[in-house]
């Protein structure tokens, strides 16, 4: 018997990037579109950006590579985004 080939999910468009994140500067969602990142990846990414754990206690993330790297540009072009919201 052999094992189904896993397929990976297909990378996240402009839209859908938006559709998470918000409206950001062109610039910025094509830096995380040449990451190729999945939905999934942009979200993760995003949701931890905005973590209570990130934002009270700035612990570091465990985030797979791709969700890491798209974190890091989040986090490097908009450092505001890691202010906690009052």
């Amino acid at each position: 018997m052999k094992a189904s080939p896993v397929t990976e999910a297909p990378a996240a468009t402009a839209n859908e990037i938006r559709t998470i994140i918000g409206p950001f500067e062109d610039d910025v969602v094509m830096k995380i579109m040449r990451l190729k990142p999945t939905v999934d990846d942009v979200s993760r990414a995003y949701s931890w950006l905005r973590s209570d754990e990130y934002l009270q206690r700035h612990l570091a993330h465990n985030l797979p590579a791709r969700a890491a790297d798209v974190f890091g540009i989040l986090a490097n072009e908009y450092p505001e985004l890691g202010d906690p919201v009052l």
